[in-house]
């Protein structure tokens, strides 16, 4: 069971990554398209902040709309892109991405991160979905073996392990 929650919780790193990669894109894209100043450092901000759930998001929109604001760039568009990121993501990308690596249905990803973030605020979001997935890993092993013991068919055991085998249960 460790190992496939050890399996687990590599797979949401990844995913995790991935996430981030694909924010840092979206960013740098879209700032270079609006004409923003310091797109690479706006960016790579941008895609390491995802890591941080609700405040992540949050502080890489302040940033950019501020810098926007002070270069008298598109910060109005830039909130209006972000915003709509925002959705597209937590709605769509993320469920499907963390579903698909830790095998979870995308709605299940979503129900762990409302309910997550309505128990525990920020902390609740951030291990919603790892919890939710680990009491799938082990749900599923201890579905495979019910009662924490390994079944042998009878077929399998050989003829004189079956005599040492009654031996030891009249012990």
């Amino acid at each position: 069971m460790a190992n496939d929650l050890h399996l687990m919780l590599t797979c949401y790193i990844r995913a995790q990554v991935l996430l981030c990669l694909l924010s840092f894109l979206f960013y740098s894209g879209v700032l270079l398209l609006l004409q923003f100043p310091h797109v690479m450092a706006l960016g790579i901000l941008g895609g390491l902040l995802e890591f941080v759930p609700v405040a992540g998001w949050i502080s890489t929109l302040a940033v950019i709309v501020g810098v926007g604001v002070v270069h008298h760039s598109h910060w109005i568009w830039m909130a209006v892109l972000l915003g709509i990121w925002r959705v597209v993501q937590d709605y769509f990308i993320l469920p499907r991405i963390m579903g698909s690596r830790l095998k979870i249905h995308p709605l299940a990803a979503i129900f762990a991160v409302l309910v997550g973030a309505e128990i525990g605020g920020i902390v609740g979001v951030y291990f919603a979905i790892p919890l939710v997935a680990s009491m799938r890993v082990i749900w599923r092993v201890c579905a495979e073996e019910p009662s924490g013991q390994i079944h042998i068919p009878h077929g399998d055991i050989p003829a004189d392990a079956s005599s040492s085998l009654a031996e030891t249960a009249a012990t």
